[in-house]
């Protein structure tokens, strides 16, 4: 059985969010990303206005706080390390000082950092919404249908159905090691962890070979057949090129001087 977790957990709730045509998500998710990636340095409190758009569409979406803040805490790490860097970074000169409390940070460096973090923040806001609201399925059918290449809508496919079946086969192989008694010792774990490495990684290959055999036999020729979709309603049409047109606005008012 494949693992929930990794596969449209959440795709089940019913949401403003939810009910959407995945072609209409996944336009509306690019425009925003575009908008956001755009925001120059100089135009950084553009980024509040996004992220709070974002919490609006998140709000509706009805996903799980705590699911929403598992899935953006991966990207913790480099914000905290990004931000340590930035404290030890001196200013350039007394034109470039910015003085936070006891703190003297480099005000460019400052700007620059809040523009990285904030953005690559908000993207993982928008990709996680998109994924917790939408099927698998559903949004690669969109994709197909947006022109994007068969060939690589299918690996994409083959590769998040494939992650989940080596989840549950890691799973079981943990859960068989821990049967078999507590291991202790650092260098015995290491020595059992990079053994079930080889052993999950041969074991992938066989299986893999297995699923390419199987594929041939039932008529694969290296695209999938195309699939019918439904037509998209008109006011989820109008709310898309709504949401597409004020993100190339918020981009205009970006670049403005």
């Amino acid at each position: 059985m494949l693992s929930r977790d990794l596969l449209d957990d959440q795709a089940h709730l019913n949401s403003p969010v939810h009910l959407l045509d995945a072609r209409v998500k996944l336009v509306c998710a690019l425009a925003l990303l575009i908008a956001v990636l755009a925001v120059p340095v100089a135009q950084n409190p553009l980024l509040l206005v996004h992220a709070g758009a974002l919490l609006v569409v998140a709000g509706l979406s009805r996903l799980p706080a705590a699911w929403l803040l598992q899935r953006m805490a991966v990207l913790a790490p480099f914000l905290l390390l990004g931000t340590v860097a930035v404290a030890f970074l001196p200013p350039a000169g007394p034109a470039d000082a910015l003085n936070l409390g006891p703190l003297t940070l480099s005000e460019q460096a400052f700007s620059v950092w809040a523009s990285v973090g904030g953005k690559c923040a908000l993207a993982l806001l928008i990709a996680v919404v998109l994924a917790g609201t939408s099927t698998t399925a559903g949004l690669l059918r969109a994709a197909r249908s947006l022109h994007v290449p068969r060939t690589l809508t299918a690996l994409t496919g083959f590769a998040i159905t494939y992650l989940a079946v080596l989840a549950d086969e890691a799973g079981r192989m943990i859960t068989a090691m821990r049967c078999r008694g507590r291991v202790r010792g650092g260098m015995r774990r290491l020595r059992i962890g990079a053994s079930m490495m080889v052993t999950l990684m041969a074991r992938t290959v066989e299986r893999a070979d297995r699923i390419a055999l199987a594929m041939v036999s039932r008529g694969y020729r290296g695209t999938m057949p195309a699939l019918d979709q439904r037509p998209i309603p008109t006011p989820q049409i109008a709310l898309g090129a709504g949401i597409v047109l004020i993100s190339a606005l918020l981009t205009v008012v970006g670049f403005a001087p």
